[in-house]
Parts: C-alpha cells; sequence; structure tokens
C-alpha cells in the first residue's frame, strides 16, 4: 500500500483582507475604550454635583439649627422658584448667602425650605442642571429632611 504525499502549501505572508480586519476590531475596540471613558467622567462630575449639593444643603442645616425658632416659625420657608425675603432677621442673611453658595457652586442651582412647626422637621431640596451626566434628566434633585427639635 503505498501512502499518497500531498504536497502542501506553506503561506508566507499575511493577506491584505486579514490585515484589515486585524486593524477593524482593534478601531472597535478603541472606541470602546474611549466611550467607557467618557461615560467615567460624566458620571464622575454627577457624583461631585451630588455631594457639592449635600454640602451646601448641610451648611443650610447648620443655620437652621442655629436659629431653630425662626426656622420653626416659617421665616426660613423658601420655595424652588421664590426669591429669599429682603427684610426679617438672621433669615434674610442666611438664606441669600445660601442661594449665592447654591448658583456658584452647582449648575443653575437652587433650593427650597419646609418647615413644618408641629413635627419640628425641615425638609430642604437643592436642585441643579445636570444635563452632562448620564442620569437621562436634566434636573437633578438632592433632598434632606432633618429634625430641629
Amino acid at each position: 500500500m503505498k501512502a499518497k504525499m500531498y504536497s502542501m502549501q506553506h503561506q508566507l505572508g499575511v493577506s491584505m483582507i486579514e490585515v484589515l480586519v486585524a486593524i477593524l476590531i482593534s478601531v472597535i475596540g478603541l472606541f470602546s475604550v474611549m466611550k467607557m471613558q467618557l461615560d467615567a467622567v460624566s458620571n464622575t462630575h454627577s457624583a461631585y454635583l451630588r455631594s457639592q449639593a449635600a454640602v451646601v444643603a448641610n451648611a443650610m442645616v447648620d443655620q437652621l439649627r442655629v436659629n431653630p425658632d425662626a426656622a420653626l416659625n416659617g421665616n426660613y420657608n423658601l420655595t424652588l422658584a421664590g426669591q429669599p425675603p429682603t427684610s426679617g432677621g438672621a433669615e434674610v442673611a442666611d438664606l441669600t448667602q445660601w442661594r449665592n453658595d447654591l448658583a456658584a457652586t452647582l449648575p443653575s442651582g437652587t433650593g427650597s425650605i419646609a418647615c413644618v412647626s408641629a413635627t419640628g422637621i425641615c425638609n430642604l431640596t437643592v436642585q441643579w442642571d445636570d444635563s452632562h451626566g448620564l442620569a437621562g434628566s436634566n434636573t437633578q434633585q438632592f433632598d434632606l429632611a432633618v429634625r430641629l427639635q
């Protein structure tokens, strides 16, 4: 029995199609990595804004605790669209400073306060524009409820 020997041709080079496929796969991978990096930067900025909102809200909580009687009497109550009062006690300066801090710290930052004397609880809301984030909404809110008594 004779064994037939088949001649095998050895490939000496890489074809152009193989090179183009390898380049295409590399480009797709690089674009994917770049997109993930951009998403990470965007999420990091959103997290930074949320932490800044918490810091500014807690600063107002400190002011409410310094002047709890005025807060529970409604002197610190303020809606998101409302303007701080122009006359009164320490709450005028506190609210004006708080709104200025919100505007300086957060894009389109504003805030509201609603204190209920019967429960001794104040609800603070900080709102800002997070259009560069990935949350799917331009308007983000941070809510904080504290008991003053």
